[in-house]
């Protein structure tokens, strides 16, 4: 009986070593992907024209997406447009880098939490007519970044007087993402022209409503079949974004206190009502700040728990004219970054010693920089701002110079021995740099 005991044990060990394995494979990004002599930086591939809009995707087989795990899109929604309700394979992180809106988040099996009604006559009695009922709707602007869970349905609406621009960075690996690596969209509303050539790394095509018999349609929503027909916008090829006619109106949302009768069931509280988004361009909220350098802010599964099931978290950085980021790698994650503004000399280098990337980097481009690649960025006279995606929800960085950096945390001694330096140059290495992760770089000092 001993003995089958400690055999269970050992077969459950087993089970859950392999289970976990075949979990984390799911994750795993494509084999040798992250072997580098050359990073480039990235452009879009395609440009996928609407009508109130575009879609530009960069190309998910370029060794640099394929090493992370990751590809990227950039949506482009014109003044009053909306971009239809839609949803991805895998789960995503999304940007807003200019505009203002009204986001919804289609939450499958989720109550309608806003209601908007219309009186109908006067006095305290007044009647009430039912006008409409829906999910929870979001305000957007510049700055905030939205958690995109996979397989949950988003629209976006352009509500202000120029283009919104959203960069979503999706983790095609992410052991959510049940199918394979290509990225997915699926359509729930809209239709898109389909173009001699094959989009490079998105299938396009029509809704889910197009491939359903009109028949079966109208007796679903108990509807007449030309009312079905037209839901499958077969004459249409205006895409997945269009022009709204007028402006569009919602329910207003106003600050909600929590109650105790608000949780239902634990799927209330953790998936319903869950906290989906959060800016990280405000100034008040950097985690490192510096009034000559610039300023970074993270945002985590700390500080949004959602995260936490999408395994991402986003990095905001600006810096001014001459403003540098010590040397540093992240020890659990692979980066990807964006630039949102100016320019910056950006120096990487891989796990051989060699710079594998050593050029300017500007705004609109991609560059991905592996898990515990070294980097370093220098702005130049315009200064530098970004946005890094990265594919842990608590990534952590390891700086190699400055007041709690890696060296500094190294005794005298090995490094006179590690380096061949005497005592007073290794005292230099470790206690020059006084700054913790932001600094000025002196080949480019502030005017």
């Amino acid at each position: 009986m001993h003995n089958l005991s400690i055999l269970s044990v050992v077969s459950l060990s087993l089970l859950l070593f392999f289970h976990g394995a075949e979990a984390r494979q799911q994750e795993t990004p494509f084999s040798n992907a992250c072997h580098f002599s050359l990073i480039n930086s990235l452009r879009p591939a395609q440009a996928i024209k609407y009508e109130a809009g575009q879609m530009e995707v960069w190309d998910h087989m370029s060794p640099e997406l394929r090493c992370a795990g990751v590809t990227v899109a950039r949506i482009t929604i014109q003044p009053n447009s909306i971009f239809l309700p839609s949803f991805f394979s895998p789960p995503a992180l999304a940007y807003v880098v200019q505009g203002e809106g009204v986001m919804g988040t289609i939450a499958p099996g989720c109550p309608e939490t806003y209601q908007e009604v219309e009186g109908l006559g006067g006095g305290e009695d007044m009647r009430r007519r039912f006008e409409d009922m829906h999910q929870k709707l979001e305000n957007f602007r510049r700055g905030d970044v939205f958690a995109l869970l996979a397989g949950v349905s988003q629209w976006w609406y352009n509500r202000g007087n120029s283009d919104v621009v959203i960069v979503i960075v999706l983790d095609v690996t992410n052991r959510e993402n049940q199918l394979d690596q290509t990225p997915r969209m699926f359509h729930i509303a809209g239709s898109t022209k389909q173009e001699e050539e094959e989009p490079l790394t998105w299938p396009s095509g029509n809704n889910a409503f197009d491939g359903l018999d009109p028949n079966i349609i109208a007796e679903a929503f108990k509807i007449d079949i030309e009312l079905a027909k037209q839901l499958k916008n077969q004459k249409s090829n205006k895409g997945n974004v269009i022009r709204a006619n007028g402006p569009l109106h919602f329910a207003i949302p106003r600050p909600r206190k929590w109650q105790q009768d608000d949780i239902v069931n634990g799927i209330e509280e953790t998936y319903c009502t869950a906290r989906l988004h959060e800016n990280i361009d405000d100034p008040e909220r950097s985690d490192f700040f510096s009034s000559r350098a610039g300023r970074i802010s993270t945002l985590d599964s700390l500080n949004l728990p959602v995260l936490r099931r999408l395994r991402l978290n986003a990095v905001r950085g600006v810096l001014y004219s001459g403003g540098m980021v010590l040397p540093q790698w992240t020890a659990n994650a692979n980066t990807v970054l964006y630039a949102t503004g100016g320019e910056a000399k950006i120096q990487v280098v891989a796990d051989n010693g060699q710079s594998v990337f050593n050029e300017q980097v500007g705004q609109g481009q991609v560059l991905v920089i592996p898990q515990g690649f070294m980097v370093v960025k220098t702005a130049g006279e315009t200064g530098f701002e970004w946005t890094s995606f990265k594919t842990n929800d608590h990534a952590y960085v390891n700086t190699l110079s400055g007041e709690t950096s890696y060296l500094r945390a190294v005794p005298l001694d090995v490094i006179k021995a590690a380096y061949g330096v005497s005592e007073e140059e290794a005292k230099r290495v470790k206690f020059s740099q006084q700054e913790t992760m932001l600094a000025m770089s002196s080949s480019n000092p502030s005017p």
